[in-house]
């Protein structure tokens, strides 16, 4: 169904965490493979200061929102998502599985990178995790009077760039071999480390824009419940897929 039917159903405060790509009505098409996508439905654009509103609604108290945005967007995004109440604390600009190939490719630079808004409803502290680990050895003391170092990051950078962190997406190679084809399609293991860090086991993970599934993936994976919409029925039978097999994973 459409992102808005679904939470106009949600009561207020049911989900644990939001990490979403709405549609940033450009009707984005990648010209420049072999395999055509198709224009994505909805992707005209939608009502965002009401997706905003409603998506603080449907959101916990001291809990955290990622969502997906452009550079020529985030002005207006930011705007809605801190007038729906929102804390904004950071812009994260995450390195890509592929270098964008659209726009003026001699006059312009190419995008190759994702930007997500991070946002916070009341204020919820990161998960200690053992997604990456410091540079410098477990118990080293930098400077005097401060805590000896722990093995395990406890703060992430902003931007995420180079071998140590995932990628935001998946490049065509991916996608031919595993047969699963989106012109915005993200990288679960990315989205796993977001989840990782922003939510505990068995909370509930909400995605209005579902796409090909990525985000109910990697919350099947890390052993989060996940709700979701996808307005294209196509593209929902693949998140079907993907996330009963990310189920057998976790549970087997």
């Amino acid at each position: 169904m459409d992102c808005m039917e679904l939470l106009a159903q949600i009561p207020d405060g049911y989900v644990s965490m939001i990490l979403t790509d709405p549609p940033y009505g450009i009707s984005y098409r990648n010209n420049f493979t072999k395999r055509k996508h198709r224009v994505l439905a909805g992707d005209e654009g939608i009502d965002y200061e009401r997706f905003a509103r409603e998506s603080y609604r449907i959101l916990k108290e001291d809990s955290h929102a990622y969502f997906f945005t452009r550079f020529d967007c985030y002005p207006y995004h930011y705007g809605c998502l801190r007038r729906a109440g929102f804390f904004i604390k950071n812009c994260m600009v995450v390195e890509k599985g592929t270098v964008g190939g659209i726009g003026d490719l001699e006059g312009s630079y190419a995008g190759n990178a994702e930007w997500v808004i991070f946002c916070q409803k009341g204020r919820r502290p990161f998960n200690h995790t053992t997604l990456l680990e410091n540079r410098k050895k477990e118990g080293t003391v930098c400077c005097a009077g401060r805590k000896p170092g722990k093995k395990y990051k406890t703060r992430f950078n902003a931007c995420w760039f180079g071998p140590e962190y995932p990628k935001a997406t998946y490049n065509s190679v991916w996608q031919k071999q595993h047969g699963i084809y989106h012109p915005t399609i993200k990288n679960v293991e990315f989205l796993s480390w977001l989840i990782q860090i922003s939510s505990q086991p068995g909370e509930l993970i909400f995605d209005g824009f579902m796409g090909s599934g990525s985000t109910a993936a990697a919350a099947a994976l890390t052993g989060r419940r996940y709700l979701g919409a996808e307005i294209d029925r196509g593209y929902f039978a693949i998140a079907e897929k993907r996330a009963g097999e990310a189920v057998s994973v976790y549970g087997g």
